[in-house]
This record gives structure tokens, sequence and C-alpha cells, in this order.
């Protein structure tokens, strides 16, 4: 089949098109790569189309999308420091993106549109695991960090009620919290691994028992995938993740055993968490049951993956030599 990424350079949709094109799609990328890199793309390079464009151009997009059966549409500006450093680019690339795609997508009579939502789309969530069908909030619409709740509410709305019109299908996804290497380094978990390998003073924000539930990019990238092609998946909205609910605390002494060190914690305030709920934990019964998804990866083997990765990135030397060095 032919399928069109957009954001196809970036974490999760670098992997994805690795996927699609391991499964004989023939594969259309679309990326302006400002925060993503097409060397993501080197294992698969000589078997897709790339495209390099603004989301926002409806010219470029128009040019780079031809006749496909299955659009994703997951180029978006993400990453808390965005929000509040980019807020206006924020809402600009991913409103005025996503209404081009979904144009676009009605003029090539495609089969169905996959968006890339996210968890901030529930706000402070009162139930736990948190449903699909749990009310939606913009908790505050002058804390910028808001910026990115917002578009991904909007983005939704433009996905759902422009397939209805234009008599194509959708599914919505809500990946929450999801990691490996390569994901950049303005979250968590990369941030957690420099401090250790880097001799850096290790701070935590706040008082650490805010919990998180992440899941490993290649069981999101299975669910991703599932959510184009499975009958079940269509006009639907799916929660991506995993249930292993830990805090930010159990994070970091997950890690501190993975180095095989323990340096001393600094809990300090930070802007961030301004805004931030301090549970996120999705429920995933419905990908289950209408994708057939199963998360696999368990989150001390994915940390492991991920630990691997940043630490040669960060020293140049692999977690087994680091390892060696600070025994």
């Amino acid at each position: 089949m032919d399928v069109h990424v957009t954001g196809g350079a970036g974490f999760i949709g670098s992997h994805l098109v690795r996927a699609l094109v391991e499964r004989g799609h023939d594969v259309t990328v679309f990326d302006n790569v400002s925060r993503g890199t097409a060397s993501n793309l080197d294992a698969v390079v000589d078997r897709i189309r790339f495209v390099r464009g603004d989301i926002r151009n409806r010219d470029e997009l128009d040019d780079a999308i031809d006749d496909p059966d299955v659009v994703y549409h997951l180029a978006a500006i993400n990453g808390t420091k965005n929000f509040y450093e980019r807020t206006y680019e924020v809402l600009d690339t991913n409103l005025v993106g996503v209404r081009n795609v979904v144009e676009i997508a009605a003029d090539r009579g495609v089969d169905r549109l996959v968006f890339a939502s996210s968890s901030e789309v529930y706000g402070y969530p009162d139930e736990l695991p948190t449903p699909e069908n749990h009310t939606l909030q913009l908790m505050d619409p002058e804390n910028p960090r808001f910026s990115y709740a917002g578009s991904k509410i909007v983005g939704e709305q433009y996905v759902i009620n422009g397939a209805e019109r234009a008599g194509y299908d959708y599914t919505v996804c809500r990946p929450h919290n999801v990691y490996g290497g390569a994901m950049g380094y303005d979250h968590v978990i990369p941030e957690f691994v420099e401090r250790l390998v880097t001799d850096e003073p290790f701070t935590i924000y706040g008082d650490g028992e805010q919990t998180r539930s992440f899941c490993y990019i290649t069981d999101a990238v299975e669910a991703f995938r599932k959510a184009g092609f499975e009958p079940g998946g269509a006009n639907g909205v799916f929660n991506v993740g995993t249930q292993e609910e830990v805090s930010i605390n159990e994070l970091a002494e997950l890690l501190f055993d993975i180095a095989g060190v323990t340096p001393p914690i600094e809990h300090v305030d930070s802007v961030e968490l301004e805004g931030s709920t301090r549970r996120r934990q999705p429920d995933v019964e419905k990908a289950r049951e209408k994708l057939g998804y199963e998360p696999e990866v368990p989150l001390d083997a994915g940390l492991e993956r991920t630990f691997e990765w940043y630490c040669e990135d960060f020293t140049g030397r692999t977690a087994d030599e680091w390892r060696a060095a600070h025994a």
C-alpha cells in the first residue's frame, strides 16, 4: 500500500517509517527536519521517497502527497521547553498543519488518516487508568504549556469532522510518554541519563512523586502501525502506552540500578511543573480489543536499551565501558 508520513524523520515517525517499509509498503516521508533528522532514516533511505518541506505550506504539502491509501500525520512541535519558549509557533505549526493534511486527504480520497494526538489532552485526569472517553481539558489558556494540549484537542476535531465530511476513515492515537534511544534531549529520561554519566548534579523537579506510564518506542510504533490498517481502528480514538505507572523518583532509582551508581538527589522547583498533572496512566483496553495491541517491553528492559544509547551519545563510551570506569 502507498503510505505517507508527515513528521517521518522524527522520533516516532522514523521508527514507524522503518516498520512500514519492512512490511512492504511504499512510503513517502514529508518533514522539514527542524526537530528530527534525516539520518534517522538512513536504514531505509534507498527504499522511501523523502520530501523536505514545511507542514504549514499548503503548496509544498500538496506537491508531496500523490495518491496514498493511508496518511499518518505526526508532524508537530512538542517538548515542554518549546511550549514555553515557542508558544505561537507550536500553535501555528500544529493547527495549520493538521488543517492542511485533513483537506489534502479529502482531495486525494485517502482510505484512512491517522492522527498523532497526545496524552496532554486529558489535562488533570480524575479517572485512572484514564479511558478515551474522559473529558478533554484545556486547564489554563494563559499558561503557555497548554498551547500543545490545545492544538491537539482542536486537531482531533479537525480530523474527526474533516473525515466525516469527506467520507474517509480516521484514527486518533494518544501516545503516553513514549521513550527510547534518539528520542531527543528535552525529556526526563535522557536528562536523567545525562546527569548520571556526565557527573552533573542529579536534580529532580518537585518532590518526584508525580507519576507517568512510559511506553517503549517499539510498542508505540506497533500501535500506530495497527491504527492505520486494522479494521477495528477505523473511526476510533485510542490511547497508546502502558499501564505500568511509576513515580519520577522510582524512575530515577531504576536508572541508578542500570548505571550502577547512586548519586545524591536534589529536588528543585521548575516552571515545567506548572500545569503538569500529578499522575498519568492510560487505559489501553480499547486498543487491545480493537487493534490487537499488546505492549511487550517492560520498563526495566526499555530503560536499559535507552541508557545504553544515551550513555554512548553523551560520553563516547559504551554503557559497559562507562560502568567499568565508574566501578
